[in-house]
């Protein structure tokens, strides 16, 4: 097993802003691309943390992602905008497209923003939250590099492809679906391989499309849908959406972080949805307090301690790491050694070089 290390959230952050701003970027998108990363790693959703941060400025290094693009619009129409991320780094291009989609949908009811020529945006409820947090309902969806076959194919055509719906909650205790439409992100499957570590039976296939629980084989062959031909389905549509509709990346034209041959051309589509548009707020809460109420007073199965709601489980490990830190294993602390060695950066003492 690796040993682990606990940082503290605004030490590790400090860390990332630096070395993405020594990478290129400007200070204030740097911010956003570090609480992106950091908030990731306290929600346990580690795959998608500050593991990421060395192949983004790999990326900047090798010209395949501009740190300091702007977005541009494309086109304007009503409730609807389309803008062009330049390959600009996603999460700033999501969070430019977000206030849009807000914008938009106080003024229309709804807000949409098609997004393409972008990068990895990290954790979609990262952005589904942002827009939660303005009362509104927030729906992100992104292409990815290919990662699962077509159902009862062999070769990768689809990405993992996720999708995001957050519901706003009292207390800023949303309601959060965030999930990749393979049984298990790719980010995962990398984490193992980093680890040395099996995955689990029924996560892959290799490359002649045989079950396989090395991550190695994964990484070389194909991720499974979840649902079988459901999650196959979901993923075509969300490709569709983020990649075909906006005139972005799709299928086999799009490249993953270690892929260097190319620009990733990733695509993804916000929606903002203004609860007001339906009914009053307080009526949308009043009825959504009551429906928790009964999901979570269902009578449980044997062995079952509590019945949790989507993003839950999450709120609650963002609490505790906030308090005990971040845990960081060995492969990710080295992979952040490797990120101060390329820039030059002064050494964190919570690297311990």
């Amino acid at each position: 097993m690796s040993n682990v290390i606990r940082v503290k959230a605004e030490e590790l952050k400090d860390f990332c802003k630096r070395a993405l701003v020594a990478a290129g970027m400007r200070e204030k998108d740097a911010e956003i691309v570090a609480d992106a990363l950091i908030w990731a790693n306290l929600r346990g959703v580690d795959s998608h943390g500050v593991v990421r941060l060395y192949s983004y400025i790999e990326r900047m290094r090798r010209g395949l992602i501009d740190p300091k693009a702007n977005p541009t619009m494309v086109r304007d129409f009503g409730a609807i905008s389309l803008i062009d991320g330049n390959n600009g780094m996603g999460h700033v291009i999501a969070v430019h497209a977000v206030n849009i989609a807000v914008k938009k949908a106080k003024e229309y009811g709804v807000g949409v923003v098609g997004v393409r020529n972008a990068n990895h945006i990290g954790m979609a409820a990262y952005y589904g939250i942002m827009i939660a947090n303005n009362k509104m309902i927030g729906i992100v969806f992104s292409n990815a590099p290919p990662a699962m076959p077509p159902w009862g194919g062999k070769t990768p055509r689809l990405g993992t492809n996720p999708v995001c719906m957050a519901f706003p909650y009292k207390d800023g205790k949303h309601i959060v679906l965030d999930i990749a439409l393979t049984v298990v992100a790719r980010g995962k499957i990398r984490l193992a391989a980093l680890k040395g570590e099996k995955i689990p039976e029924g996560w892959a296939l290799d490359e002649e499309g045989k079950p396989t629980t090395d991550p190695v084989k994964a990484l070389k062959g194909t991720l499974l849908p979840i649902g079988g031909h459901k999650g196959y389905g979901l993923a075509v549509a969300v490709d569709i959406l983020s990649g075909v509709l906006t005139g972005s990346g799709y299928s086999i034209y799009l490249k993953a972080l270690d892929d260097f041959s190319g620009v990733s051309k990733t695509g993804f589509y916000v929606q903002a949805i203004n609860i007001e548009a339906f009914r009053t707020y307080e009526e949308y809460i009043r009825d959504l307090e009551n429906f928790v109420k009964i999901i979570k007073e269902t009578p449980k199965a044997p062995g079952v301690q509590e019945i949790y709601l989507p993003g839950e489980i999450e709120y609650n490990v963002a609490k505790e790491r906030l308090e005990q830190g971040v845990p960081l294993d060995t492969e990710t602390v080295e992979n952040l050694k490797k990120v101060v060695e390329i820039l030059g950066l002064e050494k964190p003492g919570f690297l311990g070089i």
